[in-house]
């Protein structure tokens, strides 16, 4: 039998940050702990650790004398969201250009083989996960622990917006495109085209999000 190491708190945290994710607890929805200790049969406190924890990540908000709710989505929040992600991103493909070795040019392609593998299927998770696992990779290639530190604070909110306007699945064989240059920029070492060509593909994505959350609100 395998064994749970993960505190009651991180997983109950896990399990709120899944349904979240995959869209079972949508923007705006009210959480109550209560209920929520009642469907995951933890005490109130151990969920109101695991609210906790997600307000830390930006997933959930606590309203003044209304209580929990996942966080909405907008598109103000997705344009502060993917400007900040710009802005990394750049630096951390950049970075990646400039480092990157034997090793590191394995494990990006390697990335990459499982990016395009899981683009095939119909698994949205899945491909979204593949394409944040590219970019964690650069980060990793990128050696600035810091830059690392603050791109995985953004990646649980962009992966929610991803989900919640079927970006993984608008157009697989764009998202390959972008990525094999990106990566391509990389591995060569070019700095100044794998910077440009990150920026490009982050401008590219909030276009599309913010696109697709005008058409929700109208």
């Amino acid at each position: 039998m395998a064994i749970d190491k993960r505190s009651l708190e991180q997983q109950a945290a896990d399990w709120l940050r899944d349904a979240i994710i995959d869209g079972r607890f949508t923007s705006g929805m009210k959480l109550t702990e209560i209920g929520l200790a009642t469907e995951v049969g933890l005490s109130r406190s151990t969920v109101r650790s695991a609210l906790q924890r997600l307000g830390a990540d930006s997933l959930v908000v606590q309203r003044p004398y209304s209580g929990w709710e996942v966080a909405p989505l907008s598109p103000e929040d997705a344009n502060e969201l993917y400007t900040l992600r710009h802005c990394l991103e750049g630096m951390a493909a950049k970075l990646a250009a400039r480092n990157i070795d034997e090793l590191g040019k394995k494990a990006l392609l390697s990335a990459l083989k499982e990016l395009k593998r899981v683009s095939l299927s119909n698994d949205r998770r899945a491909i979204a996960e593949a394409d944040l696992n590219v970019h964690k990779t650069i980060c990793m290639v990128a050696n600035n622990k810091r830059l690392t530190a603050h791109l995985e604070l953004l990646n649980q909110s962009i992966l929610i917006y991803v989900m919640s306007t079927n970006l993984a699945m608008a157009s697989p064989a764009k998202l390959i495109d972008e990525h094999q240059d990106l990566v391509d920029a990389i591995v060569s070492g070019d700095v100044e085209r794998a910077e440009l060509l990150a920026k490009e593909h982050v401008v590219n994505a909030e276009a599309y999000i913010i696109e697709n959350l005008a058409k929700k609100a109208g």
